[in-house]
């Protein structure tokens, strides 16, 4: 008898507020202190500003304002990289991100999905900016 090995699915946590989400830890580049992110004139509210990480700039997105959470403040924040569609994004937490593993037939509630957060990202960036033009 043959029994099918069920590989587990990895993900990191990381924290908006009182919320935790989940986000696939093949996603994650990197997990940063935040020393200084420089702000970005006329950028939607989302993106809180821009950081160099590795010689290239970084947005820092702040998920909180996309899911209406209530963020207590961004001195003890990380910064999460993570690479959506060939680019990279910096994801603000409040807690220090860490991984865990699930079975694979656990379903887990309060995942993001990189690829359609970036084109979600995008498409908010050119209604803003529609607005903006008008």
């Amino acid at each position: 008898m043959s029994e099918e090995i069920k590989k587990e699915k990895f993900y990191c946590v990381f924290g908006i507020g009182e919320r935790e989400f989940l986000i696939p830890k093949d996603s994650v580049v990197q997990i940063l202190d935040i020393t200084r992110i420089f702000p970005i004139p006329g950028s939607p509210d989302y993106i809180v500003g821009a950081l160099p990480v590795r010689g290239k700039i970084i947005p820092a997105i702040d998920l909180a304002k996309i899911f209406n959470i209530e963020r207590l403040g961004y001195s003890d924040n990380k910064l999460l990289v993570v690479e959506a569609k060939g680019e990279k994004l910096g994801i603000l937490s409040d807690i220090t991100p860490f991984f865990v593993s699930f079975d694979p037939d656990i379903v887990v509630e309060d995942f993001i999905d990189p690829d359609k957060l970036f084109d979600q990202l995008k498409v908010n960036s050119k209604k803003n900016s529609e607005k903006s033009n008008a």
